[in-house]
């Protein structure tokens, strides 16, 4: 076998082919490790070919013609077995220095053992022939591999901008690799500067060369696009780990403090208890509540509200332990396990810290707010066994601290539970007591000073319970406000109150007006004057006789919010009256700002008004305030003569109470109606006379 004439055409054809070898052997190792086990082993077997037929190439353009066609297949063979071995040595495991050395020998011994496969009829030089000459072609060929393999491998991970040229570098190492095995057949054959003529054999060799380049071609072309694609899924699924990291965390964290969430913490709790190797340890979880927490958010704001958040979650997560979970509950709610409790002293010793730190008022925007923390705790194994138990126990004992007037942090108590099932029973009494007509209202007048005859009179709310008798409001009307129960409740009571308004009005031709009161959760209701303005309607009723009477705090817990509406319910015709006032915030300011029309005084004054000076000098105060204002004054809980005596000296404009009569049914006050007469003396023997036929009866 002759080799032809290298002419400058033939070695750049033959420059440019091993450095698009190379090049696409490496793309083809990269893109093989990123296949999965399945398509892997065709994976190989395909780039192996292609990368093979490319080294075959090299060779048979310096050597175009042979014997036969058969001989041509060994090279080739030989070739695609070098590919292939190295393939397998990267597609193995992530790429490292034992398998890029081995990756290295399989090229360096497949170029080598295609060179000599090919070319062993060629004459060389005896100088250039031997075993000397066949090791250090081998061995600078495989450390060319191997550096441009290593310099491959790294340069995205370690070089940064300098990637592209060192990719450049790895290339044409990669190529003077391949060249350096057919550096024998390069010496041994004619040099000419000219351009040699083109003979058959000529045109045999560069027609197979082209044919080379353009597997190499399409072989890089799919090996770019599946790294392309293979980068895009990668992308891909790190995108979509963040975002399933990300949903990971919102379904087990609080959005706003980053706390964990309510199943998180039962997720802890369940575990910590499951976790039994460490014999006598405790755990102990406390459930926090902040009272009249929605007073902040309805006074200064849901932006102040949640920065109030964000500082009580802040504050609890710097006091406890960073062994202790703090989560947050929901709403204005906080939780915290404390693991490993030597003792219930201990849980105590951390509750009190933690209700210390809101001693200190927080501030925002330049407001100060101040927050009252109540705490229930559980202790395990003491107080149940499993995560449930100690959650609700917790929760129970937090309950009963809200609703006790001086602990402000209580141990759960295995007699607690029965006062919560009473509270769930009397809930649920009261859910049906709505449907069932148990509701009733009793009626109160409230009585001239001057003339001594019916000024107003007071709608009250009495429930008869068919188990329990008669129950007063006191006794459910906060856990109706608990519950939202106080919204369809609240417009019962005001429907009916207009409903027997308007029933007295046609059958007695009575004007006075009939007061009702409102809960603070009722008046901040968005339909409030829709409700209002129907029950007139539905009642036929004028404006007019209609008495609202608010507390101090259902006002100031949204001034600018309050005033529009008492404004738009005096546009309507509604008076407005201030009950218990003197036990709130009794300011000169609010009474000017608000449409009032009159102020009941707290029946606490009125009490010790006989023997105490100051609250003698307290009820003069307050109708001196009133009539600064414009504003009449009613004295509540009047019981004895020497009282009602004061209030006339005082010149209190009503008074209403006990000495006049108790709140009576609207059957027994209509019989009242009906024998009343123009004194007030004739209204109080008849009221008299009226008590004692109901205690006879």
């Amino acid at each position: 076998m002759t080799v032809h004439s290298m002419d400058p055409w033939a070695l750049a054809l033959l420059a440019f082919m091993a450095a698009l070898v190379a090049s696409t052997i490496f793309s083809l190792t990269s893109a093989v490790s990123a296949v999965n086990s399945q398509r892997r082993v065709c994976a190989v077997l395909m780039s192996a070919s292609a990368s093979g037929f490319g080294v075959w190439t090299i060779n048979f353009f310096q050597a175009p013609r042979s014997e036969g066609g058969a001989w041509l297949l060994l090279p080739l063979g030989i070739a695609i077995a070098g590919q292939c071995c190295a393939l397998l040595f990267m597609a193995r495991s992530e790429p490292d220095t034992t398998s890029m050395m081995g990756s290295a020998f399989s090229l360096a011994a497949g170029a080598e053992a295609t060179h000599f496969a090919m070319l062993d009829s060629l004459t060389v030089q005896a100088g250039l022939r031997g075993w000397a000459w066949t090791g250090g072609s081998f061995l600078f060929t495989f450390a060319a591999f191997f550096a441009a393999l290593s310099i491959w491998i790294h340069r995205h991970q370690d070089f940064g901008r300098w990637s592209g040229s060192l990719g450049i570098a790895a290339v044409l190492l990669g190529a003077a690799a391949i060249l350096s095995s057919n550096a024998e057949a390069l010496l041994a054959a004619p040099w000419t500067l000219r351009l040699a003529p083109l003979n058959p054999e000529r045109l045999v060799g560069f027609s197979a060369a082209i044919l080379g380049c353009a597997v190499l071609a399409v072989a890089q072309t799919i090996a770019i696009c599946h790294a392309k694609l293979n980068e895009r899924a990668r992308r891909n699924a790190r995108e979509l780990e963040e975002v399933h990291g990300r949903l990971q965390y919102l379904a087990t964290h609080d959005s706003l403090t980053g706390l964990p969430n309510r199943q998180r913490f039962k997720d802890r709790l369940a575990k910590t208890i499951d976790d039994t190797q460490r014999p006598g340890r405790s755990i102990a979880i406390a459930i926090i509540d902040f009272d009249h927490f929605g007073t902040v958010n309805h006074s200064l704001g849901h932006g102040v509200g949640d920065q109030a958040l964000v500082e009580i979650a802040r504050r609890i997560s710097a006091t406890v332990s960073k062994t202790a979970t703090v989560a947050r509950w929901g709403g204005d709610e906080f939780a915290i396990l404390i693991d490993d409790v030597a003792a219930r002293l201990e849980a105590q010793t951390v509750a009190a810290a933690v209700r210390d730190s809101f001693e200190e008022p927080m501030r925002f925007n330049g407001v100060e707010v101040r927050v009252r923390s109540t705490m229930g705790i559980s202790v395990w194994p003491d107080d149940g066994r499993n995560s449930d138990d100690l959650m609700a126990h917790a929760e129970v004992a937090m309950k009963i601290a809200k609703e006790s007037t001086g602990e402000r942090a209580l141990f759960f108590r295995h007699g607690m539970n029965d006062s919560l099932q009473e509270r769930l029973a009397l809930e649920n009494d009261l859910r049906r007591a709505l449907t069932s007509h148990e509701f009733e209202l009793f009626y109160q007048p409230q009585i001239s000073v001057r003339t001594g005859r019916i000024a107003a009179v007071e709608a009250l709310l009495r429930w008869r319970h068919p188990g329990k008798g008669w129950i007063g409001p006191n006794s459910f009307i906060s856990l109706a406000e608990e519950t939202g129960l106080i919204i369809p409740l609240g417009e019962w009571v005001l429907r009916e109150a207009c409903r027997q308004a308007r029933s007295w009005q046609t059958e007695f031709g009575i004007t006075f007006p009939v007061a009702v009161n409102l809960s603070a959760a009722q008046f901040r209701h968005q339909n409030i004057l829709q409700t209002v303005d129907r029950a007139l309607s539905d009642a036929g009723l004028h404006p007019s006789v209609l008495e609202i009477e608010l507390t101090e705090s259902a006002l100031m817990t949204d001034p600018e919010e309050s005033a529009g509406v008492l404004k738009q319910l005096r546009r309507m015709g509604v008076s407005v009256a201030i009950d218990d006032f003197g036990t709130g915030y009794s300011s000169l300011s609010y009474l000017r700002r608000f449409p009032i029309d009159k102020l009941k005084i707290d029946r606490s004054f009125i009490r010790e008004l006989t023997i105490s000076r100051t609250d003698e000098s307290i009820v003069r105060a307050i109708v001196s305030l009133a009539r600064s204002v414009g504003l009449k004054v009613v004295a509540e809980g009047i019981e004895s003569m020497e009282q009602l005596t004061f209030v006339t000296q005082l010149e209190c404009d009503q008074w209403q109470g006990y000495h006049c009569c108790p709140p009576q049914s609207a059957a027994r006050f209509q019989a009242m109606l009906v024998d009343r007469t123009e004194t007030r003396t004739g209204i109080v023997a008849a009221l008299a006379a009226l008590v004692t036929r109901a205690g006879d009866t």
